[in-house]
């Protein structure tokens, strides 16, 4: 199955441009906007955290603000569906520019505790997922992912973005679940198929990326590094555009989760043959190569002897606080799903990690508002690498 990516140069947030750019990205993926008239429309960002725009940790607001402009532009209802991993969606908004958005433009939150399960019989693992109540009511979802690179899926796009309907501290519970990126991703690909397939009434789902300001490093939260790409996408389908956005960023869509995954599954695009690519031509973006992060380099075929603590210490990237950076916030302690961080004991002020109960998902990092986490290699790490 065919899947057209619109790509095109954007560099600016300004609204004028912007606006311009997402009719142009709809056009070039064959949405009409007269399709939003009368209708819900969901619209997901990214909100990891609180945090300013040019940090790209986030969605940037002035995309979600043109988004929601076209929407309401042609007679949708836009909705606003995000859970932050660890503080309300209302202080979220509170603390950026989203709230002023939000209600300068009249777009309705979504209440993030009102769940229903997703039904998807076709899930490999995952049949049963619980996701906010407003998709269900939604005709369109509207997802606006941030491109970004992982500690633990080495990209964050399209995919992964949806991983946010699902309700608070439940995301950090999966991390226990399913410790390992692979299988991790498997999930994700579970509630992908839930989302494109699983409604009793398909919705039709759309992927506008905001890649004008991308991350690259130790993302996606505070310790990642912004790095222009000045460029947004669009596609109907995930996995298409999470592939184009990887290989237009330079990084390695065969270390993509998400992608790799994604084609194996076919719930839409099935193999790189079958992405068509219009607009702009990547090669003319003049994106230069985004760094990744060193993340989780355990592959799905080298398991052993990792699930050992012992080896898992002496091998994996552990992550460390720094006394000089750390605020004793406690959002760590507050997010991490193995329940691996305990407040500090009286020699240091710096959280106590307790390494052999830690699972390596980063959630702590991604949370940190100080950037005050980083990850130190094991001890025989060099012999991966030899």
């Amino acid at each position: 199955m065919n899947a057209t990516v619109s790509v095109l140069k954007c560099d600016t947030y300004a609204p004028d441009m912007l606006e311009a750019r997402l009719h142009e990205s709809l056009a070039n993926i064959g949405f009409d906007p007269e399709g939003f008239s009368g209708k819900t429309v969901v619209v997901k960002p990214n909100l990891l955290i609180p945090a300013a725009a040019d940090r790209a940790i986030t969605t940037h607001p002035e995309f979600f603000r043109a988004a929601v402009r076209i929407i309401k532009k042609f007679g949708g209802k836009p909705v606003l569906v995000e859970s932050p991993c660890i503080h309300s969606l209302e202080r979220t908004l509170k603390k950026t520019d989203f709230g002023k958005i939000v209600e300068d433009e009249g777009v309705k939150v979504a209440n993030v505790t009102e769940i229903r399960t997703l039904v998807f019989g076709n899930g490999v693992k995952f049949k049963n997922i619980d996701i906010s109540a407003a998709c269900f009511d939604a005709d369109i979802i509207v997802n606006l992912p941030k491109f970004k690179t992982h500690g633990l899926t080495y990209m964050t796009a399209a995919v992964k973005n949806l991983f946010g309907t699902i309700p608070g501290l439940a995301k950090s519970r999966m991390h226990v679940k399913l410790p390992g990126a692979d299988e991790f991703c498997e999930f994700l690909m579970d509630l992908y198929g839930a989302i494109t397939q699983g409604f009793e009434k398909p919705k039709t789902v759309i992927h506008l990326m905001d890649a004008v300001l991308a991350m690259e490093g130790e993302g996606p939260g505070t310790s990642g590094t912004p790095k222009p790409m000045n460029a947004i996408f669009a596609s109907f389908d995930a996995v298409a555009i999470d592939w184009a956005a990887t290989i237009a960023s330079g990084l390695d869509p065969t270390k993509a989760y998400t992608v790799v995954k994604g084609f194996e599954r076919g719930y839409g695009v099935a193999s790189p043959s079958e992405v068509i690519l219009v607009g702009a031509p990547i090669s003319s973006l003049g994106i230069k190569p985004l760094a990744p992060s060193r993340g989780s380099f355990m592959s799905n075929a080298v398991r052993w002897p990792f699930t050992s603590k012992r080896f898992k210490n002496l091998i994996l990237d552990r992550p460390i606080p720094a006394e000089a950076k750390c605020t004793l916030c406690y959002q760590c302690l507050k997010i991490c799903p193995a329940q691996a961080i305990s407040q500090s004991s009286e020699a240091k002020m710096i959280p106590t990690y307790d390494h052999d109960k830690c699972i390596r998902c980063y959630c702590c990092m991604e949370v940190c508002p100080e950037a005050a986490i980083s990850k130190k290699h094991g001890a025989l790490q060099w012999l991966i690498r030899l």
